[in-house]
């Protein structure tokens, strides 16, 4: 089976700023980072996940490595920043 979310990083930004990939959609165009782990998680939890998924996210960096948490404790409280530099998960502004 599928996570409840799954983010891919096909390409990294090329123009200077290095936008997190994990964001919350607040308007058409408009994205913002979430502004903790439990506006994420609730986020998350408002998708109504099936019981029948193997991870609860799934992220997946351009630089070939994947974190995958199996539930919402194992999910960063801080910010998530890859071994590559690449922002993924980023709390706050």
């Amino acid at each position: 089976m599928n996570p409840i979310i799954k983010y891919v990083d096909l390409k990294t930004p090329s123009f200077g700023t290095n936008i997190p990939l994990v964001r919350k959609r607040v308007a058409k165009n408009v994205t913002r980072n979430f502004n903790d782990k439990q506006e994420f998680v609730e986020y998350v939890e408002s998708i109504k996940p099936s019981r029948r998924v193997n991870a609860y996210l799934t992220i997946d960096c351009s630089c070939g490595k994947m974190y995958e948490y199996k539930d919402q404790n194992e999910i960063p409280s801080s910010n998530l920043i890859c071994d590559c530099k690449r922002e993924l998960i980023i709390y706050g502004e």
